[in-house]
């Protein structure tokens, strides 16, 4: 072997022997002496008992050319490195798959194509500068050919999927401009001799072949000159994967404004590289063309970063390599829609979180050997914030369900990996699309799985915490809170639904008037949340509500327990049915529900439009839910057929009758009875005392029209037009012993004093009561005490003064509980103010006072009860009076009659005159519907009692008062009183209820005599009432 006297300390041998048969199999290297002392040549004859070997290398041997030419036994792979002996390639080699050839001795030599033989997929020589040929074989097997050449021939017969060429120092350059077109090669790769001054025209890529839906990769390292006419090449149209340049030379660009620019365009997802070039600045970054990559490293780039970088060219996923130049100023946070690589620059500031938040994980895209992790992108700068330990607070994942196998991921800082994102622990994307890089991703999940029956979904971010988050696929979905527990300032919270971390959704606490701070380690199951203040216990259950994103959700709790973990039947209902006491595990129905989960719509009658005596349409509103079966109404025991009904409102034909009602509506197990609701209206409606003869009835309205000269609801007062001197003209513009009209507002108690002549009248609201369809009190609520005053809430209107007072245990969790408002107004138009209710105007003359007080929001302990509200009206003597004029106290209540349009009373004291009128009818939730009146009286006062129905928003009533001085009243008293004049002064008080809303209108009328109006913020008390009155 290796001739008659071989010298084995010249070689060694590379092998692999099977255990088997101890033969060599697989590949064999024989290394020769590099030194070549050796004299020996390897023919053919010497390797021929390789048969069991599938690839030889032969390396810094002499070779007989016969190895070239006959192929060894079933050798497919031949390497012959760093060889000599053979001159030349002069015909067709042996059919081996694979072939190497590393020799200096082929320098100069002929290399015609139609040499590789048709089976050998690869072939290369080396070492060698060819004289390179073209002589059209056809060479179907060859796909990746590598030479070393003097001139570039037309090679377009053939097509390997990778071609590589070095050119020699003598390279003729006009081939490579002539031929440049025909290389049909995938990946191209053009390199330029160590000790060549050649310089290459770049404008022969314009020619570059372009393959149908084949993309080229293509790497040069030539120098090269500018473009021939000074403008940039566009190649956006060729189909380029990537390009790259290496140590180009200082010509290679474009020059503008005296900034040298990129001098390629490229079109979109291409990477493009230069190494060692000439660019003056990265702005515009449009002179990188469109590229997915972009490399300009060493490449003495200066100036700032675009200060606004905006991914405006429609390519969503794009990295910068700007490493190793002399970049300066600071990295926009604009810029994380990228990847960026700014090593060894001059750069200053922070480094943007959606990097820093990356620095020990991995860069994609990268083809930078320096750059392994994120980290590594932004060393050798002055930034701040450089620290591998960097601590992350603004990882902000969301998602929104884009169909029932794929999500829409996005966030902040949410990083570079939309396809690392694990789901339900077993799921990666299958389908990957990038909306906005580094923001915004789809993930596709194999069809086999599906989200179509979750509410809620796990999804790891591998980056840059490598935890679990949950999100709720179900839109709009409300917190569900199972337990709480508040302890030492501390609120825990457990349920599902929360925010999935601090700041995914808004997401706001309290507990009863406390609000609470929400801490970090909260999650989509749990909620941390800690107080300032210490909370103090309700007597009964403190409202804790808990609001994320929008959606609300209330549970009643007992803050002294740490057992607050009772749930509620189907959770009752929702938030608009009920709130769950988490103590007891029942509900707390909101208005207008009932049942055990709050599942039941409440059945009433709010208000009700009659017939008249003759029968005929009845119409009644209310809440029916939406089951409209089996519905039946009685009017005083008849039935009344049904003609329409809906969820608000029902139609029947009434029977012929008269009087005052009661409705009983019933609908499978429901009843609901409406005690006295319906009156039937009267054709003609008499006037009270048939206006005492003195005047004239409207049949109509039940209202009398005074003759001249009288007055008062029935015509039974004289007018007196004397300037109530008594006979002594010198006192025509004093009050003398009457001293005026006060009026004093006791912002305590919400009383109205009317003081005249040593005479104190009181106009106040004594209690509201909530009665069962049997008229027993339920609950019942002092009004004499707890306003509180407020001056205007409206400087439009000045004149208003406002007094409010809370409810106290009237809440539903739907409510902040019922709320009285007492306005007060003083008239000062001129001409008096226009007011209407129910269809009816009235007006309200100058100088007088209205008094609105509105009681909204109130909760019923039942469906099937009303309110009362009760008015007291009373007269008190002050100081001792003229004598003339002391009379005893009387009260008329004989023409309250539920049955005439309007209801009166009438107190009566030292010739003073207190009468009021009330209109049998309420604005129940904005409609008109009747409703009765009762009085009952003491020695010196009436209470009146207002019976209003199921008001569920609004109730509004409006009776009305006066006082007036009678025809026996004297100024002075003195004998001669036949030259006394008579006069008198008339107080109208009018009173609507808003919400149940309460107006009080007080006119003064004071002929030839001075009046005053006063607000006393802290006025006197009244005079204590007996405790056994009412």
């Amino acid at each position: 072997m290796f001739g008659e006297n071989p010298s084995p300390e010249y070689f060694c041998v590379v092998y692999y022997c099977s255990p088997i048969t101890g033969s060599i199999i697989g590949s064999f290297k024989l290394f020769g002496d590099p030194n070549n002392r050796s004299s020996e040549v390897i023919t053919h004859s010497d390797l021929k008992n390789f048969t069991n070997i599938s690839s030889m290398e032969l390396i810094n041997f002499k070779i007989d050319e016969e190895l070239l030419y006959v192929k060894l036994n079933n050798i497919e792979n031949i390497g012959l490195v760093f060889i000599n002996g053979v001159k030349e390639i002069n015909r067709t080699l042996a059919d081996y798959k694979e072939i190497l050839i590393d020799s200096s001795d082929l320098e100069n030599s002929t290399f015609k194509l139609s040499y590789i033989n048709t089976i050998t997929t690869k072939f290369q020589i080396k070492s060698s500068f060819l004289n390179f040929e073209n002589d059209l074989p056809v060479l179907p097997s060859l796909t990746n050919l590598l030479l070393e050449i003097k001139s570039l021939p037309n090679i377009s017969q053939i097509n390997p999927y990778q071609i590589t060429f070095k050119f020699s120092p003598d390279f003729d350059i006009q081939s490579l401009k002539l031929n440049y077109q025909t290389l049909k090669s995938q990946i191209i790769t053009i390199l330029d001799s160590n000790n060549s001054n050649l310089i290459y025209p770049c404008d022969f890529i314009k020619d570059q072949y372009n393959k149908q839906n084949e993309k080229n990769i293509i790497s040069f390292g030539l120098k090269f000159l500018p473009p021939i006419d000074g403008h940039i090449i566009d190649l956006s149209n060729k189909n380029i994967e990537s390009i790259s340049y290496t140590n180009p030379g200082n010509d290679f660009n474009v020059v503008k404004n005296s900034k040298s620019i990129f001098p390629i365009l490229v079109g979109y997802y291409v990477k493009v590289a230069l190494l060692k070039g000439n660019i003056s600045q990265t702005t515009p970054l449009s002179q990188f063309g469109r590229g997915e990559s972009i490399s300009v490293i060493d490449s003495k780039i200066s100036g700032d970063l675009d200060p606004n970088y905006r991914p405006t060219d429609g390519l969503v996923r794009r990295l910068y390599d700007f490493s190793n130049n002399l970049i300066t100023g600071t990295i926009d946070p604009s810029w994380c829609n990228a990847q960026l690589i700014i090593r060894n620059n001059k750069m200053i500031g922070e480094i943007p979180t959606c990097y820093s938040c990356y620095f020990n994980y991995p860069m994609q895209l990268v083809d930078n050997k320096d750059v392994i992790i994120f980290y590594n992108a932004f060393e050798g700068n002055n930034f701040t914030n450089l620290e591998q330990n960097f601590k992350c607070t603004t990882f902000a994942p969301q998602i929104d369900k884009d169909s029932d196998t794929s999500l829409i991921i996005y966030g902040t800082d949410i990083g570079f990996y939309g396809d690392k994102f694990l789901i339900q622990e077993i799921l990666l994307c299958t389908t990957y699309q990038v909306i906005e890089f580094g923001k915004k991703y789809k993930c596709g999940i194999h069809p086999s799985f599906t989200f179509k029956d979750l509410n809620y979904i796990k999804i790891n971010f591998k980056f840059p915490f490598d935890k679990d988050y949950y999100f709720p696929l179900v839109n709009n979905s409300v917190p569900m809170i199972t337990s709480a527990t508040y302890l030492n300032n501390v609120l825990y919270l457990n349920g599902s639904y929360f925010s999935s971390y601090l700041g995914h959704v808004p997401q706001t606490i309290s507990l009863s008037t406390f609000t609470f701070e929400i801490l970090n380690s909260s999650d989509f199951f749990s909620i941390q949340a800690l107080s300032t203040f210490k909370v103090v216990a309700n007597p009964g259950f403190n409202l804790l509500t808990l609001t994320t994103n929008s959606m609300v959700s209330r549970v009643f709790i007992n803050i002294t327990s740490l057992t607050n973990n009772k749930l509620c039947k189907n959770n009752c209902t929702d938030d608009d049915h009920g709130v769950c006491n988490l103590y007891l595990g029942t509900c707390v129905c909101n208005n207008n529900f009932e049942g055990d989960d709050c599942s039941i719509p409440q059945f009433y009658i709010t208000s009700v439009q009659s017939s008249t005596i003759n029968g005929g349409e009845a119409i009644f509103f209310g809440l029916y839910g939406d089951d409209l079966s089996n519905i039946s109404l009685t009017i005083g025991g008849i039935d009344c057929p049904i003609t329409f009904n809906s969820s608000d409102t029902i139609k029947c034909i009434a029977q012929p009758g008269n009087g005052i009602k009661t409705v009983v509506l019933k609908q499978n197990n429901k009843i609901f009875t409406g005690v006295d609701i319906y009156k039937y209206i009267e054709l003609s409606i008499p006037c009270p005392n048939k206006c005492s003869n003195n005047g004239y009835c409207n049949s109509t309205t039940g209202i009398c029209k005074c003759n001249n000269g009288f007055t008062l609801y029935d015509c039974s007062a004289l007018i007196n037009i004397d300037n109530g001197s008594g006979g002594n003209n010198n006192n025509n513009n004093n009050n003398n012993n009457n001293g005026g009209t006060n009026t004093t507002i006791d912002t305590g108690t919400g009383s109205t004093n009317i003081t005249n002549s040593q005479t104190n009248f009181q106009i106040y609201l004594k209690s509201l009561i909530e009665v069962d369809i049997n008229n027993n009190e339920v609950k019942s609520y002092s009004l004499l005490k707890n306003w509180i005053f407020n001056k205007t809430e409206n400087e439009i209107e000045p004149n208003k003064y406002i007094l409010k007072q809370q409810l106290v245990n009237n809440t539903s969790p739907n409510s902040n509980g019922c709320i009285i408002t007492s306005t007060i107004e003083e008239i000062k138009d001129k001409n008096g103010k226009e007011f209407t209710f129910a269809g009816t105007s009235f007006i309200v003359s100058s100088g007088s006072i209205k008094f609105t007080i509105s009681i909204a929001n109130y909760t019923y302990q039942s469906n099937l009860n009303t309110l009362k509200l009760e008015l007291i009206s009373s007269v008190d003597k002050i100081d001792k009076i003229n004598n003339c004029n002391s009379k005893d106290t009387e009260i008329d209540t004989t023409n309250v009659n539920d049955l005439s349009t309007f209801n009166y009373i009438k107190i009566s004291k030292n010739n003073k005159i207190f009468s009021g009128r009330f209109i049998n009818k309420v604005l129940s939730d904005g409609r008109s519907t009747f409703f009765t009146t009762n009085a009952r009286n003491d020695s010196n006062s009436i209470i009146v009692s207002l019976n209003l129905p199921h008001c569920i928003n609004e109730c509004l009533i409006d009776p009305d008062f006066s006082v007036l001085i009678s025809n026996d009243f004297k100024s002075e008293c003195h004998d001669d009183d036949d030259s006394s004049r008579k006069w008198f002064l008339p107080v109208v008080v009018v009173v609507p209820v808003v919400g149940v809303a309460f107006i009080i209108i007080i006119m003064f009328i004071i002929y030839k005599k001075s009046t005053t109006f006063k607000i006393i913020l802290h006025a006197t008390k009244l005079k204590k009432l007996n405790a056994n009155k009412y």
